[in-house]
């Protein structure tokens, strides 16, 4: 088993991945705790897959173990945090493994830390998220996806067949949440030259130095490649630490997540189950990447021109536009005053669009050389079965545009969608893709 560098600035103390993972998990336990009793948290799936062995191995070691708590299978397991409400209880006086990929993950770190536990340790069966390692569970409060505070796993295990033996679907959500690292890091370039959110190079270095390597051969993947597996889940991990070292989801979360969220937040259905976040962050990338690709072709000169004579919005008419989207959401309160706390007019306005003028040229450059074309990442995701339609993640032509308009508006974060609505040039973005037929609907 190989350990994975961990950067300085993270309190995961173990991130280990191999052939051997069970082997190594007593050892492991002990390290983290000293005769702490514990529990094993996993679903139906992840225990089969994982847990009963873990299980059997923490019994013949002699460590004391409370019953696992197994969620069921089916219906299918959400992050939300009413699940973690159930787990708080059954966290009294031990400390937790948790079973599993994303939402296993997700629930057992925060429900360890309202509990008070002494962290906790997973071991991972998926290569299919980023949130493993970061501080912080993306979870659905009262219909609200919000990332809660807690601190990362202590420690981190994956076995490489069992990571290489996941669902097919897995294993491509994971390459669509690494790749969303792409948009993610030109909308921090976006921030960056315009004061918003300044990058942070050790953070960057995390995510964006292996990236390309990373994401290299999807192929590969498709063949069950143990070193191709072994290198997404290093960039997955790595997205997780540079979270973790910066205190922020910045280094792995842009417009594209901003479109994930949304649709999670209207509990998004395709064919009566919903899709994964990597396949609803896949298509959120590619809609991204097309939106930075059609306005960073424009030179400044008819950067000016397109917006001539485009009045800007109102603060009446962006109520009334949130109103209008949101409508029915539980988090609509919520909504309003993140979106109106961004909205600029007059002096303020003016000042902005300045900025952007004056950067434009150096803008384009970064935003251009950090991405993959549209063709190419479309290519990239479909290789893997990856939905490259909004349709087929169950978006339909109207939540296409509604996306679009209200991702903007649910998240204090600066990205492409601010930096168009600014320029007043949403409603041409929309134009061009439709005109373009980037996405296509019934």
């Amino acid at each position: 088993m190989s350990k994975i560098d961990i950067p300085s600035g993270i309190s995961t103390q173990l991130c280990q991945i191999g052939f051997d993972v069970f082997n190594a998990l007593p050892k492991v336990i002990r390290q983290l705790w000293t005769d702490k009793e514990l529990i094993i948290v996993a679903d139906e799936t992840t225990w089969e897959v994982a847990g009963e062995q873990t299980a059997s191995i923490l019994q013949q070691e002699g460590f004391r173990c409370k019953k696992p708590f197994i969620f069921p299978a089916r219906p299918e397991l959400h992050a939300d945090y009413a699940h973690v409400q159930e787990l708080v209880p059954a966290f009294s006086n031990c400390n937790a493994i948790a079973v599993g990929s994303g939402t296993i993950n997700d629930l057992v770190k925060r429900a360890s830390f309202e509990a008070g536990c002494d962290g906790y340790l997973c071991l991972a069966t998926a290569p299919s998220v980023d949130g493993y390692t970061s501080a912080g569970a993306a979870l659905t409060v009262n219909g609200y996806k919000k990332t809660m505070p807690c601190p990362a796993p202590k420690a981190i295990l994956a076995d490489l067949n069992i990571l290489a033996e996941a669902p097919m679907p897995m294993l491509a959500g994971g390459y669509a949440d690494l790749a969303a690292k792409l948009t993610a890091g030109a909308d921090w370039h976006i921030a960056d030259l315009l004061q918003q959110h300044r990058i942070d190079r050790f953070a960057w270095n995390m995510v964006q130095k292996n990236l390309r390597r990373w994401l290299k051969a999807p192929e590969l993947l498709l063949q069950r490649d143990r070193q191709a597996v072994g290198h997404l889940f290093a960039g997955l991990a790595f997205t997780g630490f540079a979270m973790q070292y910066f205190l922020d989801s910045r280094p792995a979360s842009g417009a594209e997540h901003l479109f994930s969220h949304i649709w999670e937040m209207q509990n998004l259905k395709y064919q009566g189950a919903s899709p994964s976040h990597g396949y609803k962050v896949g298509v959120g990338t590619l809609m991204a990447t097309a939106l930075m690709q059609e306005t960073f072709a424009m030179p400044l000169p008819l950067l000016k021109q397109t917006m001539k004579n485009i009045p800007p919005m109102t603060a009446t008419e962006r109520e009334q536009q949130i109103l209008t989207i949101f409508k029915g959401f539980s988090s609509l309160d919520e909504v309003r005053q993140v979106a109106m706390d961004k909205f600029l007019t007059g002096k303020a306005l003016q000042q902005r669009r300045q900025m952007i003028f004056q950067n434009w040229p150096q803008m384009s450059r970064r935003v251009r050389r950090q991405l993959l074309s549209f063709r190419e990442l479309k290519r990239r995701l479909e290789t893997l079965g990856c939905p490259v339609q909004p349709g087929e993640i169950g978006v339909d032509q109207q939540q296409f545009s509604d996306t679009i308009w209200g991702a903007g508006m649910i998240r204090k974060r600066y990205t492409i969608l601010d930096l168009l609505f600014e320029l007043g040039l949403l409603p041409w973005a929309l134009k061009q893709l439709q005109q373009k037929e980037y996405f296509k609907f019934p």
